[in-house]
């Protein structure tokens, strides 16, 4: 196949790059002042065997002049959706689309631009950008993708073998929503509270009190979900929070880790999106917009910080 992955970041760097060593055409997009540094020295993927892949695929600053693609994957942090989907807009590309991002409400900001559907991943994958173009794996895990029309369904499919192939694990389902809304109940009762409290993963598990708020945040969130009518991809959502904390237990959650680097979080597509979207199936989220609030008032402290230095 031949992909363009619009970030070549965490998550945007490990599949594309493992797509395109394994004989993939990949070509990454990425923001024009990191472009010399990929070219030069390649990306790098430190992964959890200790071995580093090196990846010497096209990296540009845009989708012009662009021909022939079969797939474009965005791969950027929540908030930067709209500005991806319009790279693919200006370049004029009608190609599948594929949002492999984290977040409630990213594809309806792709559409919008796009002005058509799109399907979206869900992966359960651990990676972080250690600096420009070095990229450590914390470990691989399951992917899952998935689309409203059948069309899309199809091309979902085509890119799971695609990434088996590659060594990353991935199924289709036909419950995407449900897949995207177990995630962001997994990261609405995780990624706050370490945020806030500068705690790994595992450590929220052995303070009786963060434990408790962790289940309290998950039932909420959970609440809000099924007065949508969603059907989860668990049973029990709170203890599947439990079981990503203790299989997570040394990480420091992505939010923490924005935070610590002095940059924006994506606490407005987790826990405010969950506060936001719980009107419309006429309930509440109280916990979930404190949380929301907590985080946005260290975020722009952090954001001021590091604006000055």
């Amino acid at each position: 196949m031949k992909i363009a992955f619009i970030g070549a970041g965490a998550i945007g760097g490990l599949f594309g790059g493992l797509l395109h060593n394994s004989g993939h055409e990949v070509i990454f997009v990425e923001r024009e002042h990191k472009i010399p540094k990929l070219i030069l020295n390649g990306l790098k993927l430190e992964m959890p065997d200790w071995s580093t892949i090196t990846v010497k695929a096209t990296f540009k600053a845009s989708l012009d002049d662009l021909k022939n693609l079969d797939l474009c994957v965005i791969a950027v942090k929540a908030y930067d959706t709209s500005s991806a989907a319009r790279h693919i807009a200006k370049a004029n590309l009608t190609c599948p689309v594929i949002l492999l991002q984290n977040g409630l409400g990213v594809e309806e900001e792709a559409e919008n631009v796009l002005n058509r559907a799109v399907a979206r991943g869900v992966t359960n994958c651990g990676a972080m950008v250690e600096e420009i173009g070095i990229v450590k794996v914390k470990g691989i895990a399951k992917t899952l993708l998935g689309a409203k029309s059948e069309d899309l369904l199809n091309v979902c499919s085509e890119f799971a073998d695609a990434l088996k192939e590659a060594g990353l694990p991935a199924e289709v389902t036909k419950n995407i929503e449900g897949a995207v809304w177990t995630k962001a109940i997994i990261n609405s009762s995780i990624n706050p509270l370490g945020t806030l409290l500068n705690m790994r993963n595992g450590e929220l598990l052995e303070n009786e009190h963060t434990k408790t708020l962790m289940a309290m945040v998950a039932a909420e969130s959970w609440k809000v979900a099924l007065s949508l009518k969603i059907k989860l991809e668990v049973d029990d959502p709170i203890e599947e929070v439990f079981k990503v904390a203790k299989a997570t237990y040394n990480n420091k959650n992505s939010m923490l880790m924005d935070i610590l680097r002095g940059k924006r979080t994506e606490v407005d597509y987790i826990n405010g999106a969950i506060w936001r979207v719980s009107a419309k199936g006429l309930t509440d989220a109280p916990l979930n917009r404190a949380l929301y609030l907590m985080v946005k008032a260290l975020e722009s402290i952090k954001l001021k910080v590091s604006a000055k230095n």
